[in-house]
């Protein structure tokens, strides 16, 4: 909590955001609310569709205003730019508070545009700023922060905005409110550090039309941070289509009333801020996109969940309730427990993303990248409101739109890992995995290369070596592994996930070995971490074996570090070759005490086999001084 109290660099930043935030879903909420429960209409639209309009008119100016704002950001000191958007701020509030002392929800409409315009603004300087305020191995942390004190933040306007509507003289409570937290805003960015990192050679257009077509195109330079731009886009758009049928949801479904509906605002924005947290801590300090397309497929299934009772739902009332009473009703603590876990996995899908572009994208050209994820957020987001306007047209129920989306949703979960985090996920399971099942003490992480191509060269002592190789590189491993394993029916599909390379012998397959190498090449020569286990069998006595030559010709053809890695501790378990042999008898489930220590990277030129051997041998307990090769493991 030091963080966002004590320490100078981020405190400014994070209450400058947190009141933005929860003035921004104090507004829009309370406009929401006196919208449904008024049954406001206009132009000829319900108030169900005037409320999917609401959305589109806040997010509309993303997709104008982005790419100018993300050239202003870069080209300019951040610092300065966050405080002239935080006055501006307090200009639109005071047009806010006219619109609610005319009770003009036209004019409330052109304030929302406004404010969408202004958050467009400041959306690149909120986490553009981050990488340069922040260490690199404090981002995710400051991420988690900034996402969980958003979430925090929009559950206190949310709830807040929801109850001003109840309340005598609520239009002029609702005026003075988000007056007040706009000047609160600008004396706190007063504080906000600058960052000395403008790039003054940046030409800013304002002619809108053209930056945005180019800052779009900007995104997609660089193919894997596309991906994560697509995936905060398509968070967005599944949530701004589960807010927008919220409010309808919970009073033409639910029968609630207005307390209900601001819980379940509330409810789903305290497991964002959960989950943003939840992501922190499995990250363990570094950028962790492995887990979004677990936390899709955990949306899907809780979405489906929220159809399913919103389908069934069969107590039907006149009169609205509140919440004491909507919580006697069956199945409604089950609702409010969905949409819980739901955005529990939101937080966790959309956090890593962030913290994906904020190191992968060059650092003269974050912010540009942030204002071209917003402009696709906005596109995505003008869709889903469109498509629930359509299916509200076409008279399609609430629930059933749940439905819809939760099914789209698996499909795009589908889509994330295949396409853009296939290894990452299986190397998050495998963190997972190796932590839940093993009491992990590992030294030397740090010589792992965050990039580049390298070597991994690790004792064989079981078969889950590979999973603990895969829990400690900061990176994906792709691992050699023996054709006749490779091999085996229905498993050729999973090892193609891993991207796992068969190898033969000479003698098996000379085909085999020489694309194995030439395989091995490649993936090295494009940047890629392998694993090799350079023994080339299992232990059958917990002794080290000498090395296969392999490695050394690896090396020579490919000339990469090579990082000599120890796993001590696995000999005598369920997978290893002791006692009854591997996966023989009966696993038990105490975690095993597991050392893996990482030594510093070989240069190529420096690489002796026996050298090597001698590296990883020191950090095991169980001896074999000569490497003699072992009778009847030949």
């Amino acid at each position: 909590m030091e963080f966002i109290f004590k320490d100078r660099r981020f405190w400014p930043l994070f209450w400058t955001q947190f009141l933005g935030a929860m003035n921004d879903n104090f507004f829009k909420n309370a406009v929401v609310m006196l919208i449904t429960y008024k049954s406001i209409e206009m132009m000829g639209l319900s108030s169900a569709s005037l409320v999917a309009m609401a959305g589109g008119v806040f997010i509309f100016p993303f997709f104008l205003f982005s790419a100018t704002a993300g050239q202003i950001a870069d080209r300019y000191e951040k610092a300065d730019i966050i405080r002239y958007t935080k006055i501006s701020e307090l200009i639109i509030m005071a047009i806010a508070g006219l619109g609610f002392y005319l009770d003009s929800y036209a004019l409330l409409m052109v304030v929302l545009f406004f404010m969408g315009a202004q958050s467009a603004f400041f959306g690149p300087l909120k986490y553009g700023i981050i990488p340069n305020l922040l260490k690199e191995d404090e981002i995710v942390t400051g991420n988690a922060y900034i996402g969980g004190g958003t979430f925090l933040a929009i559950l206190i306007g949310t709830i807040f905005g929801g109850l001003a509507t109840t309340v005598e003289w609520a239009n002029q409570v609702i005026g003075i409110g988000v007056i007040f937290v706009a000047f609160i805003g600008i004396l706190t960015s007063k504080k906000v550090i600058n960052v000395n990192n403008a790039t003054p050679d940046i030409k800013v257009d304002y002619t809108f039309i053209k930056p945005t077509i180019d800052i779009m195109r900007l995104t997609k330079n660089n193919k894997n941070v596309f991906y994560a731009v697509l995936g905060i886009s398509w968070f967005w758009f599944l949530g701004a289509a589960i807010l927008s049928v919220l409010p309808a949801l919970v009073k033409d479904v639910f029968s609630g009333d207005q307390t209900v509906g601001t819980v379940f605002l509330a409810t789903f924005t305290v497991g964002m801020g959960l989950g943003s947290f939840i992501c922190n801590k499995l990250s363990n300090k570094r950028v962790e996109v492995g887990m979004v397309p677990l936390a899709a497929v955990g949306m899907t299934i809780f979405l489906l969940d929220l159809f399913y009772v919103g389908h069934t739902w069969t107590m039907k009332s006149e009169v609205l309730v509140g919440v004491s009473e909507f919580l006697k009703i069956d199945n409604a603590f089950r609702a409010f427990m969905d949409l819980f876990i739901i955005s529990i996995f939101g937080g966790m899908f959309i956090i890593p993303q962030f913290a994906f572009i904020q190191t992968r994208a060059g650092e003269h050209e974050v912010s540009r990248i942030i204002a071209g994820n917003n402009i696709w957020n906005t596109i995505f987001m003008v869709v889903a409101a469109v498509l629930i306007m359509v299916m509200n047209g076409a008279g399609i129920s609430i629930p059933k739109i749940l439905g819809i989306f939760a099914l789209i949703n698996l499909g795009f979960s589908f889509f994330l890992y295949f396409k853009a985090y296939t290894e990452e996920t299986l190397r998050f399971i495998g963190q997972v995995l190796s932590y839940l099942f093993y009491d992990l003490e590992i030294e030397g992480k740090h010589h792992i290369p965050k990039d580049g191509g390298a070597i991994i060269a690790c004792n064989h002592v079981s078969y889950v070596d590979w999973l603990l190789v895969m829990a400690v590189a900061p990176r994906p491993v792709r691992f050699v592994i023996d054709h006749i394993y490779y091999n085996k029916p229905g498993m050729s599909f999973w090892y193609d996930q891993a991207r796992l390379i068969p190898i033969a012998t000479r003698k098996e397959s000379e085909q085999t070995l020489n694309l194995a190498f030439d395989r091995i090449a490649s993936n090295l020569e494009s940047g890629q971490c392998l694993g090799i286990f350079p023994e080339g069998y299992l232990t059958k006595n917990g002794k080290m074996r000498s090395f296969q030559p392999g490695i050394s010709k690896i090396v020579k053809k490919s000339p990469v570090p090579v990082i000599p890695m120890a796993i001590d501790g696995l000999w005598g378990s369920f997978f290893s070759h002791s006692n009854k042999g591997a996966l023989k008898g009966i696993p038990t489930f105490k975690r095993r005490k597991v050392k893996i220590t990482i030594g510093a990277p070989i240069a190529p030129e420096n690489l002796d086999l026996k050298d090597l051997e001698l590296k990883i041998h020191a950090h095991l307990s169980i001896q074999n001084t000569d490497f003699i090769m072992v009778e009847g493991e030949q």
